[in-house]
């Protein structure tokens, strides 16, 4: 519903109450007694202060404030370890929406999701009992022969091997590798010494970070 209107009154009735808690530190805070941080680290303009939840983005959905505790622990975890980047792996979080409208749907799965049977409302009204239907077996049985995947899958670059097994299992071709390019492989027993350059060159860099980060 679309409600044409010329002022918005936001009235949730609670805000938060920083006292002298950031009191002699860099951290912001803004007009609206929230706290600014970087959105992919949720780390304050004070490097040992991070925040998330109602505190950043004011009231919200409980599911955000917990995704945001989630990615403020990383950020903790790898801020006490010595060497470590906040952002190095880390997902933006960006998501665009398919244009299902224009979208050419052809050997996919289309089968709707089963729904129970509608409650009937004369029996609610008289009754306190639990009324909700049960899918039947053969609904269920479709509902287990729907494709699991949402459509919109997110690949992490950095614990994707490019093995193809998701490829090769996904039944509705959902999913394709395209190789980005041509580049030689290695035998697995052979990984070994070949990746050991790039520990030793990892292991120098975070070892002069630390010596820069002492002077």
């Amino acid at each position: 519903m679309v409600v044409e209107c010329d002022y918005v009154l936001l009235a949730v009735g609670q805000t938060t109450y920083w006292g002298e808690l950031l009191e002699g530190s860099n951290a912001i805070i803004d007009e609206g007694m929230l706290i600014e941080v970087d959105e992919l680290t949720y780390q304050s303009a004070q490097p040992d202060i991070f925040a998330g939840g109602d505190a950043v983005t004011g009231p919200k959905y409980a599911i955000d404030a917990i995704a945001a505790g989630k990615q403020g622990a990383i950020s903790i975890h790898r801020f006490v370890q010595p060497g470590q980047d906040l952002r190095l792996g880390r997902s933006k979080r960006e998501f665009k929406e398919f244009d299902t409208a224009s979208a050419i749907i052809e050997n996919y799965d289309n089968t709707p999701r089963q729904r129970p049977a509608e409650i009937d409302s004369k029996k609610a009204k008289k009754t306190f009992d639990n009324l909700t239907n049960l899918l039947t077996e053969e609904q269920i049985r479709k509902e287990t022969e729907r494709c699991l995947g949402c459509g919109v899958t997110v690949v992490d670059e950095y614990m994707c091997v490019g093995c193809g097994m998701c490829v090769t299992k996904c039944k509705f071709e959902a999913i394709t590798l395209k190789r980005e390019y041509d580049g030689e492989g290695v035998a697995f027993l052979d990984i070994k010494k070949n990746i050991i350059p790039h520990i030793i060159k990892r292991k120098v860099k975070i070892k002069t970070r630390q010596i820069l980060g002492r002077k």
